[in-house]
């Protein structure tokens, strides 16, 4: 009988290996499905309370993301395009000759910075600058396409995850080596930190996209709202952020040697959004959408879940914002089960 034990689990994890080499490439966005799934199932929750149709739910549900994480995606493309629509070759080789000499000019003025003076000016040329913009645009393209590629499967299995959520979830708790009980407790725990991290995340982008917004037209910049809009995307992602939009702008403001404004662009974005908002807020935000949001706030600290995220970009990339805190919260689970509960029958025997 033990034989059969045995020649069956040794199938068993053959096949389980055969099925994730099949699925490898499906792998990371079936994850992220869940994730999201985990995150946002109480809307289609609170749909199915006023329609009875699990189809029609699902599809509203799936709509309404699109709508709300999309739609601003959807809006800045369209802008770049038409921006990159109306810009011509010569246009852009005038800005960037224009903008070496005004480096090198600023640099020969400091006799300690004379020598990189002299590099820059032997070393990179305009056509060097121009191919090398070329080369980041095709990779920026290319990966823009992967990343369209993948929020498509990703709203796929979306789909199928919210239409079979209760069956999937039942079976999920039968097939855990554990009561039912404890893996419902697991399984809430980590919903609550990914609902910490869509609510931190989107009151985060609301208050940099707004701040930076205040900025450009401030600033006189009459395309304040994409700017905001852009700088509040580009907030999602942790270290860089916002430095990929106001580095440009401030490089622009240079070249047009407005150097007040170029100061007062880089203290803000740095001192103001990325130290303030980014740095001392955002943890405060964790911590009142934990208490005030959840209707069961977490027994987690708010700065394991701020540094989750940055552990998450660092080592799955843009997803990982959503992976860290997931993998934390599921480990963080695990752990107090067997401090209250393994530990303590170990005790009693």
């Amino acid at each position: 009988m033990y034989k059969n034990y045995f020649i069956f689990f040794i199938i068993f994890v053959l096949l389980i290996g055969s099925m994730l080499y099949l699925y490898k490439n499906f792998l990371m966005d079936l994850l992220i499905a869940s994730l999201i799934c985990i995150a946002t199932f109480d809307i289609k929750i609170r749909l199915d309370r006023f329609i009875k149709i699990n189809f029609l739910t699902t599809t509203l549900s799936i709509l309404f993301l699109l709508l709300f994480l999309v739609l601003p995606f959807a809006f800045l493309l369209v802008q770049i395009v038409v921006f990159f629509t109306d810009l011509h070759i010569n246009q852009v080789i005038a800005y960037l000759a224009l903008s070496k000499e005004g480096i090198l000019r600023f640099l020969e003025q400091f006799s300690f910075l004379k020598p990189y003076a002299d590099m820059l000016g032997d070393n990179i040329s305009t056509q060097y600058l121009v191919d090398l913009g070329l080369k980041v645009g095709s990779y920026i393209g290319k990966e823009s396409l992967r990343f369209f590629i993948d929020i498509c499967f990703i709203v796929l299995f979306l789909f199928f995850l919210f239409y079979y959520g209760k069956e999937v979830y039942l079976h999920f708790l039968k097939a855990m080596p554990l009561k039912l009980s404890q893996t419902h407790k697991i399984f809430q725990e980590v919903s609550g930190v990914l609902k910490i991290v869509l609510f931190t995340s989107l009151i985060n982008v609301v208050l940099q996209g707004f701040a930076f917004g205040i900025l450009m037209f401030y600033c006189d910049y009459n395309n304040a709202l994409l700017l905001g809009i852009l700088y509040g995307i580009s907030s999602l992602i942790p270290l860089v952020g916002g430095a990929l939009v106001w580095i440009p702008i401030a490089g622009y403001e240079f070249y047009l040697n407005h150097l007040n404004q170029m100061f007062l662009i880089i203290i803000y974005s740095v001192v103001v959004i990325g130290f303030i908002i980014d740095n001392v807020i955002k943890p405060f935000i964790i911590g009142f959408v934990n208490k005030k949001i959840l209707k069961k706030p977490l027994k987690l600290n708010e700065i394991i879940i701020f540094f989750a995220i940055f552990a998450g970009f660092s080592s799955f990339g843009f997803w990982g914002i959503v992976i860290g805190p997931a993998i934390t919260a599921f480990f963080i689970s695990l752990l107090r089960l067997y401090q209250n509960k393994i530990l303590r029958d170990f005790d009693t025997v």
